[in-house]
């Protein structure tokens, strides 16, 4: 857990890890566990990734709310490295999609090892990961994982259909957020509570606190993508803007027509660069166009918060409420 506590930056996030860290580092094992391969190549591109920190967000909100409903979580913890496994193979994915050099401060296995390999064994941690659902014998759990699975990829591809698009609508920003992000953390969010017998009734409850914590959590990653304040939490700040990715701050920025130019400027370049990057990061500082943006999120932390009161209050319950705030 070492490398995941380095990049821990908030007292809300530490906590949750604090309480959950007998079945956290039980997940991190099993997560490396099933990274493991005969083949080198695939063993070393696995565990360059799986080793370079992060906050393991997605597998914790499994446990967290698998603890909602029991105190010892069982298979919660397969299935939150299932989680970890699919996040895993998408972070792959998107590293050779989006020609990226870094990810937390280190080279990407697309770079150390090229493309091929990164997306060979980012299909490898998808099948590994669907191994662990399968060995939960829930068919409910299957389902909900695999469609997650299947609009990650809907999400990617449509983000890559809209890239550079300044005309890019609210609407599709969301449902491309909606897709890459939120059906994920609604997933690992559910099936948490699923593998513990929760209430069915509650189901979509889960669901929805998971997805609305999603979007909040992109559109967040997507302000700090322009600072400041992203470095202090261990982001590489610029990456959208070089890749030519419509976020939320540059959409609204362009339904300004004062503005629009100035941005098609930019992404009509087959590249951007630093100086390019620090106009970009005044112009949006300047119209106050990032607190603008962190309105945004207020429905979907609001929302988030309404279908987490309906569990079971507690210990638990309260971490994932100071959560949100972190958001």
């Amino acid at each position: 857990m070492s490398a995941v506590s380095a990049l821990i930056s908030h007292s809300a996030i530490v906590h949750l890890h604090n309480l959950l860290a007998d079945d956290m580092q039980r997940v991190n094992q099993a997560t490396l566990g099933h990274a493991q391969s005969k083949v080198g190549l695939v063993e070393k591109v696995a565990q360059h990734l799986l080793c370079s920190g992060g906050k393991r967000l997605r597998p914790l909100l499994t446990i967290a709310c698998s603890h909602l409903f029991r105190d010892q979580p069982g298979y919660a913890v397969q299935l939150a490295a299932a989680v970890e496994l699919i996040h895993s193979a998408t972070l792959l994915h998107d590293d050779v999609i989006d020609e990226s050099d870094l990810r937390r401060g280190q080279a990407t296995a697309n770079r150390l090892w090229g493309n091929v390999p990164s997306i060979l064994v980012g299909d490898f941690l998808f099948s590994k990961a669907f191994q662990l659902m399968v060995e939960a014998e829930n068919q409910k759990v299957l389902e909900v994982l695999s469609k997650a699975s299947t609009r990650i990829a809907e999400g990617e591809v449509l983000q890559l259909e809209l890239l550079g698009d300044l005309n890019l609508s609210l609407e599709n920003y969301l449902e491309i957020v909606g897709a890459k992000t939120a059906s994920l953390f609604a997933a690992a969010c559910q099936v948490g509570g699923m593998i513990v017998d929760m209430p069915v009734w509650l189901e979509d409850d889960l669901y929805q606190f998971g997805y609305n914590l999603g979007i909040a959590f992109q559109i967040t990653d997507d302000i700090l993508d322009y600072g400041p304040g992203g470095e202090k939490l261990g982001k590489s700040v610029g990456n959208d803007f070089f890749e030519g990715k419509v976020t939320l701050p540059v959409l609204l920025m362009c339904q300004n027509p004062d503005f629009f130019p100035v941005w098609e400027s930019w992404f009509d370049q087959p590249s951007r660069n630093e100086d390019d990057f620090k106009a970009a990061q005044n112009l949006l500082q300047g119209q106050n166009m990032l607190e603008t943006c962190y309105e945004y999120t207020k429905p979907f932390t609001e929302k988030a918060l309404h279908h987490l009161s309906k569990m079971p209050a507690g210990v638990m319950r309260d971490a994932l409420n100071a959560l949100i705030s972190w958001i």
